[in-house]
C-alpha cells in the first residue's frame, strides 16, 4: 500500500514539474479560417435508400418445410419434374443448383404435420422423398 502511494505521489510530481504554462491572446494568435460548405447530391442519396429498402422488402423470407423427390443429374431431376407435374398437376414444383446437384423440390408447407401428410401420398411415386426446412422469398408462396 506504501509503494502504491509513493508511485502515485511521484507520477503527480513529475506531471506538475513538466508542465508549460501557455499564454493565449486572441489578437496576436488567432488566424482568420475560411469554412467550406461540401453539398451531397440528396438525389444520389435518396435513390441508393430506394435501392435499398427494395432489395430488403425482396429478401423477407419464410421458413416453410419443403418436399425434396430427386436429387442428383439435371437429366434426372428433369423427369422427376415431368412426373411430378403428370401424377400432381396442381401442386408446385421446382428445380435448382446447389453444387454438385439438381435437387427437385416441391411445394412450400407451413407446417411439418402438413409436410408430413403431402409426403405420405408422394412417396408412392418417388421412395426416396423426404422434408426439409428452408427458408424462401415471400415471393414464391
Amino acid at each position: 500500500m506504501k509503494i502504491r502511494t509513493l508511485l502515485i505521489g511521484t507520477f503527480i510530481l513529475s506531471l506538475n514539474a513538466t508542465a508549460q504554462e501557455w499564454e493565449y491572446n486572441e489578437d496576436t494568435d488567432s488566424t482568420k479560417l475560411e469554412a467550406s460548405i461540401n453539398y451531397i447530391n440528396t438525389l444520389k442519396v435518396d435513390d441508393l435508400l430506394d435501392k435499398k429498402r427494395r432489395i430488403e422488402k425482396n429478401s423477407k423470407k419464410v421458413k416453410v418445410f419443403r418436399i425434396q423427390i430427386y436429387s442428383g443429374s439435371r437429366i434426372g431431376s428433369n423427369e422427376a419434374q415431368s412426373k411430378f407435374k403428370s401424377k400432381f398437376p396442381l401442386t408446385s414444383v421446382e428445380t435448382s443448383y446447389e453444387q454438385p446437384y439438381f435437387k427437385t423440390k416441391v411445394a412450400a408447407y407451413r407446417t411439418k404435420l402438413d409436410a408430413h401428410r403431402a409426403l405420405i401420398k408422394i412417396k408412392n411415386s418417388f421412395r426416396d422423398a423426404f422434408i426439409f426446412e428452408e427458408k424462401i422469398a415471400l415471393e414464391k408462396l
